[in-house]
């Protein structure tokens, strides 16, 4: 017999806590084992282990307070109709083929019955959305349908390109690496917001994962087939679920595989001879590749974004994403003219938002501390470093310009297109890691400055 899908019909049962020590056992095991074998060659290692633990302690709040504080959501409804996927695939699998690899039609969601269960419809038929319960349905027949237990499974899984992304900035900045691990692997809202089952979660992980492969196969020019078809398919797991990210991705990932042939050069004429010629090179490949992934960004083209703008940010004011809305003053049908005048309101909600005062409940009041921080260290780094000495800094470091380009150009778009507290905090833990690690490059950096300066004075 199977499982039920009813609206609120999810639930932890004894056997599901009972069990839990044995999953999470079994992942120690083997997340010890790669600890031990990397550790000697590389000692940022050592936050390996505790790295997942944080994320799956991450996972498993997010399923208590779902299951117990909020009234549901997107999380439970997305793992709702993967059990109608997983019971499927037990009863039909020749159904369960169409439905995993197929196309999402009517004919295909006639193959569910009363006794699979069936998916949410809104859910089913959104392709973007349906991506994710194609991801996530095989977990359950490991989890052997338990809430809890799949979300511990699927945090274990996306751990893997979270750790690349921060083997990424150790490698560059091995002095920075307690700072990094803060930002990447231990922030409170990117453990919380980033070990559900949602878009958000698997689309953070393959940002990761492209990160980690742009680095190895442009930058350090290593294994490149193999990191070349990574590269592929998680552009285009994020093509399928959220492609805006590759938008937000392309001007940085450009600028940081061209600069970092730049800063190979000796001459420094020459370098500044051709650092137009490249930002040219990259703004046009950059609009050549935009245009052409045209037709697969649907909504999000650059040709429909303005319309994608203001439909999302009336959605989200509706009352049942249980939130708190805010405005940051666009009319109902802004011009390109009112958007660009509220770039700059749309980046500090997108980076600061909300503030402490805005907190509605304990979740959002967490997020307000958080934010205080990265205030306070904004200024600092702002106060610490003047414009000329930045823009040098960018020249010479080209993963800091990308991690500034990717966090600013997002967050003005999360900013400008979010009317709800409670999805920005949630859509922020796609570039907040990057923005904080770019924060703790120029605040280390420049302190790092001062003492060599003392030191060579002494």
């Amino acid at each position: 017999m199977f499982e039920t899908n009813d609206a609120y019909g999810i639930t932890i049962h004894l056997w599901e806590v009972l069990a839990l020590p044995f999953y999470l056992l079994f992942i120690y095991l083997i997340a010890d084992a790669v600890k031990r074998k990397r550790i000697e060659q590389n000692p940022f290692y050592k936050y390996y282990v505790w790295g997942i633990f944080a994320k799956i302690i991450g996972g498993i709040s997010f399923v208590l307070i779902y299951l117990f504080f909020y009234p549901g959501g997107d999380t439970t409804a997305y793992f709702q109709s993967s059990l109608a996927m997983k019971n499927l695939f037990l009863s039909d699998f020749s159904s369960w083929v169409l439905n995993e690899f197929g196309s999402n039609s009517y004919e295909h969601f006639s193959l569910f019955t009363w006794d699979t269960s069936y998916p949410r419809e809104y859910m089913y038929y959104d392709p973007k959305t349906y991506m994710v319960i194609r991801l996530v349905n095989p977990l359950l027949l490991f989890s052997f349908g338990s809430y809890l237990i799949t979300t511990i499974l699927l945090d274990w899984i996306i751990y893997a390109g979270i750790w690349r992304l921060f083997i990424v900035f150790s490698d560059h900045y091995p002095n920075r690496v307690k700072l990094f691990a803060l930002a990447i692997l231990f922030f409170p809202s990117v453990i919380f917001w980033g070990s559900g089952i949602l878009k958000d979660t698997v689309t953070f992980s393959c940002t990761g994962w492209v990160t980690y492969c742009i680095h190895r196969v442009f930058i350090l020019n290593r294994n490149k087939m193999r990191y070349i078809s990574l590269l592929v398919i998680n552009l285009l797991i994020i093509l399928l679920i959220k492609p805006y990210i590759i938008i937000a991705l392309l001007p940085g990932s450009l600028m940081w595989i061209f600069s970092s042939r730049i800063s190979s050069m000796k001459n420094a004429a020459l370098k500044f001879l051709i650092i137009p010629f490249i930002t040219v090179i990259a703004i046009g490949l950059g609009s050549f590749l935009l245009s052409y992934l045209g037709s697969y960004m649907g909504k999000y083209s650059l040709e429909n974004v303005f319309g994608t703008l203001i439909v999302t940010q009336n959605d989200l004011k509706q009352s049942y994403y249980h939130g708190h809305s805010f405005d940051i003053g666009l009319s109902d049908h802004p011009t390109e003219d009112e958007i660009v005048g509220k770039l700059p309101a749309a980046f500090v909600a997108g980076i600061y938002r909300p503030f402490l005062w805005e907190s509605g409940n304990v979740v959002m009041f967490i997020s307000g501390l958080e934010n205080t921080l990265i205030l306070i260290l904004t200024i600092t780094s702002i106060i610490q470093m003047n414009i000329v000495a930045l823009f040098k800094k960018l020249l010479r470091e080209p993963i800091l310009f990308f991690a500034l380009s990717f966090s600013i150009f997002f967050a003005f778009s999360v900013g400008i297109s979010t009317a709800n507290f409670g999805a920005l905090v949630r859509f922020k833990i796609a570039y907040l890691s990057f923005f904080l690690c770019a924060l703790f490059i120029l605040i280390k950096r420049k302190d790092e400055e001062v003492e060599l300066l003392k030191s060579s004075q002494k």
